[in-house]
């Protein structure tokens, strides 16, 4: 058996193998990445029974701009905010993607809003933790209780802002604490389960308190269908355990694959996170990144049975990439294995792009929108580390 500080040596030795990295065209792919998206509409959202789930494009578009730098100034910039900001809250993925970007934006200005997006999320949790695709709120659109100024929070990072220059996360000087009024449903899916997860993070940062009861119900779905591969009754229980992977629901004759596996192992990093557990320790997030390094690909969405029918591998493989990035990025994990997952991800992206600037994917349900903004977000690396969140 190899020593784990042979193993480790030897895995950044592959890595440094890798030839450097050209950021001037990654720079300039992402650049006409976004000015192809500028130009391109909102594609409609497709219903589940169509057997694609993915976040509602306006949003995908505006946290794609966000990151990337696209000034606020901008006009398509400002249709798709203001567009936002005046529609009620309908989706999970709608709640989730608008209380990240509002937090990247203006934490401190935003924070009600944002807190309604806590509201939205924490009342369409399904009884078994999971969420769904969500029900509207009743009442006021304005959520939460105020709680004062404690847990004040400072700013963590700069991002591109107005005309490209730098964006400061102000600091946080008054909290709201949520409170559930109702669940929905029995159960829901892993796709919007993983990005309610992200809207939760996202509220916590902006002062806004989820209550623990919420965040432990979803981390207690995570773990408790977790699942080896080939065997879905084979939970994964202690530490050293084998790999752990998951389908889009438990039980639907999905085996595990790539996008819903890299999606749990980022969520239950933070819910790890934000109740104070040692992440880098749960045998759930080892046991996810250890999927990923089994199954390792980057020029397809890897596993078994895809939960998307008749694509196979192929089907949600942008959508893969992203929830890729997230998972390596939060659990601080620049090697799956040997596999520098951001060199390799970042070559097919570069080799994939079309000539107008898109990354067309007509194919298996996916749009080109859609893959666009993954693609850029992966390219851009969006995610922030758990190591520069605040604590709880």
């Amino acid at each position: 058996m190899i020593p784990a500080t042979f193993a480790l040596l030897l895995s950044l030795q592959a890595a440094d193998k890798n030839p450097p990295m050209d950021q001037p065209a990654i720079d300039a792919a992402v650049a006409r990445g976004i000015e192809w998206l500028k130009k391109a509409g909102s594609p409609s959202f497709a219903r589940p029974e169509d057997g694609w789930h993915v976040p509602d494009s306006d949003e995908l578009i505006l946290w794609t701009f966000v990151h990337a730098g696209v000034p606020e100034t901008d006009p398509r910039f400002k249709e798709l905010l203001k567009k936002m900001t005046a529609a009620p809250l309908g989706r999970t993925y709608k709640a989730a993607l608008q209380a990240m970007i509002l937090e990247e934006l203006d934490r401190k200005s935003w924070q009600r809003r944002i807190a309604t997006c806590g509201q939205f999320i924490v009342d369409n949790q399904a009884r078994n933790g999971q969420w769904g695709y969500g029900e509207p709120l009743a009442g006021a659109p304005v959520a939460g209780t105020p709680t004062g100024g404690s847990g004040d929070r400072a700013a963590v990072r700069s991002i591109g802002g107005k005309e490209g220059g730098p964006r400061v996360k102000p600091a946080v000087s008054s909290r709201i604490r949520i409170t559930a009024t109702r669940q929905v449903g029995e159960s829901g899916d892993n796709s919007n389960s993983q990005y309610a997860a992200l809207g939760i993070r996202a509220c916590e940062e902006a002062g806004v308190d989820i209550p623990q009861s919420v965040v432990t119900l979803a981390r207690n779905w995570w773990v408790n269908t977790a699942v080896k591969e080939g065997d879905p009754k084979a939970v994964v229980t202690g530490p050293g355990g084998p790999s752990a992977g998951w389908g889009y629901r438990i039980n639907d004759g999905a085996e595990p694959y790539g996008s819903m596996t890299a999606g749990a192992t980022g969520a239950v990093a933070i819910y790890d996170h934000l109740m104070g557990r040692d992440w880098k320790k749960d045998p759930i997030v080892q046991g996810g990144m250890a999927w990923l390094a089994k199954n390792y690909s980057v020029t397809e969405n890897p596993g078994g049975k895809v939960h998307f029918g008749s694509g196979g591998r192929q089907a949600a493989h942008y959508y893969y990439l992203y929830a890729l990035e997230r998972a390596g990025i939060l659990t601080q994990n620049p090697l799956l294995g040997n596999h520098d997952w951001y060199f390799d991800g970042a070559r097919f992206l570069l080799g994939a792009q079309e000539a107008d600037g898109s990354w067309k994917k007509e194919t298996n349900g996916e749009n080109p929108v859609w893959s666009t903004c993954f693609a850029i977000l992966f390219l851009k690396k969006a995610t922030q580390p758990l190591v520069a969140s605040v604590d709880r």
